[in-house]
């Protein structure tokens, strides 16, 4: 009876924290129905007593021999109880964070520790911290019980059929069940709300899935001229460019979570000034993330790296492949290069990575002067970091090319006190800090409009990702809409590029290279410069899920699924055999 409870107890606790994740997301998840939400949990059930087949089946395992050895007994019970406390941590911090990384948490997800301040995080979910605390006291004393009341006096012949059984039972439930193959990923995806389909799982389930599964794997379908005829092929498309602007500066902003959707909201504007900024030059209605988290927006956006595989290439091992970075470009034709990002050197492997992309210059929290402006979380305060870096730029020889990352609205959305009055509240709190980054853009543009270099330069506004959804998540690619605004103070600079076409991060560098006149000799085919219009192949991922936009009307489904392939074949053979570019083996 008392072994049994052992795995009731945990069953129970699974339980719990998936009733968390629906009470903690609720407003994404109240459209739900009551037999969707009950099929939900029953669903779930599976993934849990997948889950426990590796841990509390282990656990049995040993007790059954080790059980009269006291002391052996007690580091028994002390370990599980390490082991399955942790987990318990990593499921409620899920409840969060799968908002953020669009996916339950996996061995990709271990990039996020220490990334933050700790301490602070927990305040603004102390709610949720309360309540993992409170069960795991529970847990804790429970345990204790459990070890007192727990008493295996059986034979020798009696442990070996209770040791059988129990791997045979842990074998059938760690596989989901007896079907043909065993229970992964794709057997969580019940409903079209991606969320629920995140409540379904546990993260114990993902990240034991996770382990010791490639990052990617080597995959081959055609030969390498089939292959491309299905990508983007820019040579075959006319330039439509006027005359480029040489030696012009490029400043990208990486809007942090600044979904379209977000730029979209009227009766309150959450995006005022980006909008009116839209008017004034390109905006983009039909442009695509190629990210989902933070660290792979920016190898997307400055080194044209899509992500096609579950972990960032930032922190894969594919990080050391040759690739071309906006920065080392630049670099050779004269530029100064610089990043900004107001959270600690080494958020992200940022400073790395940028360095590794040819950016000479790093601007993090340890440069900014003023200790003061730290919101206590992730770094320095939106605005009073882009007023320093607009200054800074009136120190760098023209010409030059930096990227400026915000941070205000990452959770959790802290702003200045002192302002909190001034920005409108929304549907979801992170309105209220896209308000107020959307300010400090509009404080950073005047004060470049009293600068030298004002006048000569290109400016991006994009966003990494996309931030949490407001409404129901019922197209897949639209987890990835997020805005593109080009704007130049010359009007010549822009003119004749066609905003109705589609478009991603990946774009952006060759649209750069191009606008500026630097003639690419080496070009990535998941990726087509915006100056050739046109039918285009635009590839987004998330969590094993391939989806591709761009294509023309009236496309038939072999197209499709061959050009998905083409994709698949060009990013793994070019992270595996280190060809990412074509013609092999040229460069700028």
């Amino acid at each position: 009876m008392w072994i049994l409870a052992y795995f009731l107890l945990h069953f129970a606790i699974y339980t719990a924290f998936r009733l968390q994740f629906l009470i903690w997301n609720w407003s994404g998840l109240k459209i739900l129905s009551t037999p969707q939400i009950l099929s939900a949990f029953f669903n779930g059930f599976r993934f849990d007593l997948s889950a426990l087949a590796f841990t509390v089946g282990l656990f049995y395992l040993g007790l059954f021999w080790i059980e009269k050895y006291k002391p052996i007994k007690k580091i028994w019970f002390g370990l599980f109880w390490l082991i399955n406390s942790i987990l318990f941590l990593v499921n409620s911090v899920d409840s969060e964070l799968v908002n953020f990384t669009a996916r339950r948490f996996t061995k990709a997800s271990f990039f996020l520790v220490g990334e933050g301040n700790v301490t602070n995080l927990i305040i603004p979910y102390i709610w949720m911290a309360g309540f993992t605390f409170l069960l795991l006291v529970f847990y804790a004393f429970a345990n204790v019980v459990l070890y007192k009341k727990i008493r295996i006096h059986f034979s020798i012949p009696k442990k070996i059929i209770l040791s059988f059984v129990t791997i045979l039972l842990a074998i059938v439930c760690s596989r989901g069940g007896l079907q043909h193959k065993p229970m992964t990923f794709v057997d969580g995806r019940i409903f079209e709300n991606p969320l629920a389909n995140h409540m379904v799982f546990n993260s114990t389930f993902t990240l034991f899935k996770s382990l010791g599964k490639p990052t990617a794997q080597r995959i081959h379908y055609f030969d390498n001229k089939e292959m491309l005829g299905y990508l983007n092929q820019p040579e075959k498309i006319k330039l439509i460019t006027p005359a480029p602007l040489p030696k012009a500066n490029v400043v990208i902003f990486i809007l942090e979570s600044f979904s379209k959707e977000y730029t979209e909201l009227k009766n309150p504007e959450f995006t005022p000034f980006l909008n009116s900024l839209a008017k004034k030059g390109l905006y983009f209605p039909h442009f695509y993330a190629n990210s989902r988290r933070s660290i792979e927006g920016v190898a997307a956006i400055l080194a044209g790296v899509p992500a096609l595989m579950e972990e960032p290439f930032i922190s894969s091992e594919f990080a050391s492949n040759e690739f071309i970075g906006l920065g080392t470009v630049l670099s050779r034709q004269g530029y100064h290069t610089s990043f900004f990002h107001g959270a600690n050197n080494g958020s992200m492997h940022f400073d790395a990575f940028t360095k590794s992309a040819g950016i000479q210059n790093y601007y993090g929290r340890n440069e900014y002067p003023d200790k003061n402006d730290d919101d206590g979380t992730w770094g320095i305060y939106d605005g009073p970091f882009l007023n320093w870096a607009c200054e800074k730029f009136s120190t760098f020889p023209q010409p030059f090319m930096s990227s400026l990352f915000t941070l205000s609205s990452h959770q959790p959305f802290n702003i200045p006190a002192a302002e909190r009055a001034q920005h409108p509240d929304g549907p979801h709190p992170i309105l209220k800090s896209i308000h107020y980054t959307d300010s400090t853009l509009q404080r950073f543009m005047e004060c470049a409009e009293n600068t030298t270099w004002y006048k000569n330069t290109i400016f991006i506004f994009t966003a990494d990702h996309t931030g949490p959804r407001l409404g129901e998540d019922k197209d897949f690619s639209a987890q990835f809409e997020v805005p593109l605004v080009i704007y130049s103070p010359n009007p010549d600079a822009l003119k004749n590029m066609d905003t109705t076409q589609f478009g991603q991060h990946i774009d952006i560098l060759p649209t750069l290279l191009e606008t500026i006149g630097i003639e690419q000799k080496s070009v990535n085919h998941l990726a087509r410069s915006l100056w050739h219009t046109g039918p285009k192949v635009i590839p987004l991922y998330s969590d094993g899920i391939y989806d591709l936009q761009g294509f023309p009307k009236g496309v038939s489904p072999a197209v499709k699924a061959n050009t998905q392939k083409a994709v698949i074949q060009y990013f793994s053979e070019g992270l595996f055999d280190n060809k990412l570019y074509y013609p092999l083996k040229s460069s700028f």
